[in-house]
């Protein structure tokens, strides 16, 4: 639960050991990271392969394997992107680790024209209640599941989680939060609830009931009545399709211009030792805007650089927003200039 604009959401063990720190930011910062499921040592080349459409399909923002095949096409081998791969085991599970080269990727984006998507992702907030008619109605949460359709959904926002690198995220509300929603329900809306407490770029709230022997309605977001016996897989694909629309409009909203660059003059402060020193850098480094670094001047605990960014300065600071080593101090739009501070 957020409370006091500090995201708290539940993850499973699995997304905690994968995304790290990212649970609590906007900042995607394992987006070069890939973990693909794998079976067996034979199935590595197979994995590779679908690790990089992975990749290719987080940066882009694309479903269609048309930008993969332009890279393929191009004359590029998917491995030749790749710094390093090794086989992990979470849960039980296998999956092949594939470390991609932000770099290579970049600037093979920009060769071929294809706009790209920098770390700041989308975070979209479910509040979804289930009435199955046999029990209390209650909200899907991400710590427990009750019914079929709870796996499937949860299933479906995990997976969308890691393969277009944005945040799906279902809230865990106490028993404080569901009576306040109840009153905010009955005397404003659910989402003036979620606007005071949780930040989010987009709210998706659906109520599912059953609402006869064999008839389900689905209201809110979507909204749509059903007495067929496979319900619960009429309202998964509305359910995905409409979450895809969603996340594809977010998405285009934030991509970056390869073929346009700009030069940004940034001054970071609070850097008081060399382990800061090349922490923030490393920082900067890792954005998928910044293209060339060069450090101008240091003073006392404050280092300044300019940059050539893809892009331009709004995309810029869109991203440098959501990084979670970095405030904005300033923003000075006739010079390109930003006045940043370390967080340590």
């Amino acid at each position: 639960m957020i409370l006091n604009n500090v995201r708290y959401i539940k993850h499973t063990i699995f997304c905690l050991i994968i995304f790290s720190n990212t649970c609590f930011g906007k900042e995607f910062d394992k987006l070069f990271q890939v973990y693909e499921p794998i079976q067996s040592a034979s199935e590595i080349e197979k994995s590779i392969n679908n690790s990089f459409n992975t990749m290719v399909y987080r940066l882009s923002g694309k479903k269609s394997p048309s930008n993969v095949w332009k890279i393929i096409n191009a004359g590029n081998l998917r491995k030749d992107f790749i710094i390093s791969y090794s086989i992990k085991n979470f849960e039980n599970k296998s999956f092949l680790e594939v470390n991609f080269d932000k770099n290579l990727l970049v600037e093979k984006f920009n060769e071929l024209s294809i706009p790209l998507i920098g770390n700041s992702r989308p975070v979209i907030l479910f509040l979804i209640n289930i009435d199955s008619g046999s029990a209390k109605p209650y909200f899907l949460t991400q710590s427990q599941s009750k019914s079929e359709i709870d796996l499937l959904i949860k299933n479906y926002l995990k997976e969308t989680t890691l393969s277009r690198a944005v945040f799906l995220e279902l809230p865990e509300l106490d028993l404080f939060d569901i009576n306040e929603l109840k009153n905010y329900k009955k005397l404003i809306n659910s989402r003036k609830f979620f606007d005071d407490k949780y930040i989010f770029d987009e709210l998706i709230i659906i109520d599912v009931a059953k609402i006869g022997i064999s008839e389900w309605s689905s209201n809110g977001d979507i909204k749509f009545n059903s007495d067929n016996e496979n319900f619960i897989n009429i309202f998964m694909e509305k359910f995905i399709n409409f979450t895809d629309d969603v996340i594809d409009r977010l998405l285009n909203n934030s991509l970056i211009d390869t073929t346009q660059r700009s030069l940004v003059n940034i001054s970071i402060e609070n850097i008081s030792t060399y382990q800061d020193y090349q922490k923030s850098k490393e920082v900067i480094e890792s954005l998928i805007g910044a293209k060339d670094i060069n450090i101008n001047k240091f003073n006392l605990d404050t280092i300044y650089y300019q940059l050539e960014v893809y892009g331009n300065l709004n995309s810029f600071i869109e991203e440098v927003s959501e990084n979670n080593f970095l405030d904005i101090i300033n923003i000075y739009d006739e010079s390109s200039s930003l006045e940043l501070s370390y967080k340590k």
